[in-house]
């Protein structure tokens, strides 16, 4: 099961450059030394992982709630149809409700986080990027809380998650390396 994780980490990397890339190209890294952004771009990365892992915790606790009531499959079909219908009606329709007023307001408030400390060039605030960039909403990393959700408990939901994160370093870590040939200005 913990292999499906790094595969979708892997496959999915893809999906993370065109996200986040932007991000990882304008990361304050230090450059003069290869040891200094080497450094820098693992704090970015176990950041990400840290919040990723933590996000995994709670859902393999939801997980472990399904498996004793046994609800896992009713909520696999109620799942399958939420999706069905979030692509049949319309946003305009579901804006109407304001279900999502609180979410929205959150994912502001890491936004403005993420930017506080782009614009800070110390370890702390590398590492901190990487934990931000890691709460914000992404369709790649719901479905591996999917994963995270069938894996019964809040450890291996925790390792799941982690495992997912090193799928994704790789590629994160060549669009970090392209920073130095990209200009987003």
């Amino acid at each position: 099961m913990l292999w499906t994780a790094l595969v979708l980490g892997l496959a999915g990397s893809f999906h993370c450059i065109g996200m986040c890339g932007p991000i990882a190209f304008v990361l304050p890294v230090d450059r003069s030394s290869k040891f200094k952004m080497f450094y820098q771009t693992f704090l970015y990365h176990f950041g990400r992982i840290i919040s990723y892992s933590i996000i995994g915790v709670l859902f393999g606790f939801v997980g472990k709630g399904l498996y004793l009531a046994g609800f896992q499959q009713r909520l696999s079909v109620l799942m399958g149809v939420i999706m069905i219908l979030a692509v049949i009606i319309p946003v305009s329709f579901l804006g109407k409700f304001n279900i999502t007023k609180p979410i929205y307001g959150l994912i502001g408030t890491v936004k403005q986080k993420l930017g506080l400390y782009l614009n800070k060039k110390s370890s702390k605030a590398l590492f901190l990027i990487g934990f931000f960039n890691g709460f914000l909403p992404c369709g790649l990393v719901y479905m591996a809380l999917i994963g995270a959700i069938s894996t019964g408990n809040y450890y291996n939901g925790a390792l799941y998650m982690a495992i997912f994160g090193i799928g994704t370093i790789p590629l994160m870590t060549t669009a970090i390396l392209l920073g130095n040939f990209v200009n987003l200005s």
